[in-house]
């Protein structure tokens, strides 16, 4: 009608999701590139390739050896001196927790069983770079023996090429 005057009052009944998608789409990049700064270890290493490797996680933690001398224990950096007291603090600790559920299930341990039990259980998970020296890493070896930490891991990385692992007989194969 061409003599109305007025402003039409029409609901808008679409939703635009496009400026939605694009800001889930930035945040989705910010996230990934954000994670990858997050999950970087504590030292740059290079594990030795090994295909006999295995997976075990029980009562264990791990001694990480950089090949420019840092160590660390998990997450946390250690100098050399300090190594000993922390392998001594996860000893107790650990006796500390068997002592404990031992405890809720109504058994009391003695210190000689805390001691054996951590000795057998407690597993220190050696993760050295391969440019380490064998020297340094049975250093820490003799370290935790000292405090009684007798068993020890290696943490290795499977190699990635599959034609280079022998035949499932032992025989190696021959290229003419």
């Amino acid at each position: 009608m061409a003599g109305k005057a007025g402003v039409e009052d029409d609901i808008m009944s679409d939703i635009n999701v496009v400026p939605l998608v694009d800001i889930v789409l930035v945040l989705l990049i910010i996230f990934m590139v954000t994670a990858s700064f997050i999950v970087k270890p504590a030292i740059e290493m290079e594990l030795p390739k090994a295909d006999t490797g295995e997976h075990n996680e029980r009562n264990q933690f791990s001694l990480i050896l950089g090949k420019g001398g840092e160590i660390a224990i998990g997450k946390t950096t250690y100098t050399e001196d300090q190594i000993p007291g922390e392998f001594e603090a996860r000893y107790l600790a650990y006796r500390e927790e068997k002592r404990a559920s031992g405890e809720k299930e109504g058994r009391a341990y003695s210190d000689s069983e805390l001691d054996r039990m951590a000795s057998e259980e407690l597993t220190m998970v050696i993760q050295a770079d391969k440019d380490v020296s064998h020297g340094r890493v049975i250093h820490f070896i003799d370290l935790a023996r000292k405090t009684g930490i007798m068993k020890y891991a290696f943490n290795v990385e499977a190699p990635k090429d599959e034609s280079a692992a022998p035949a499932a007989d032992g025989s190696v194969g021959e290229s003419n």
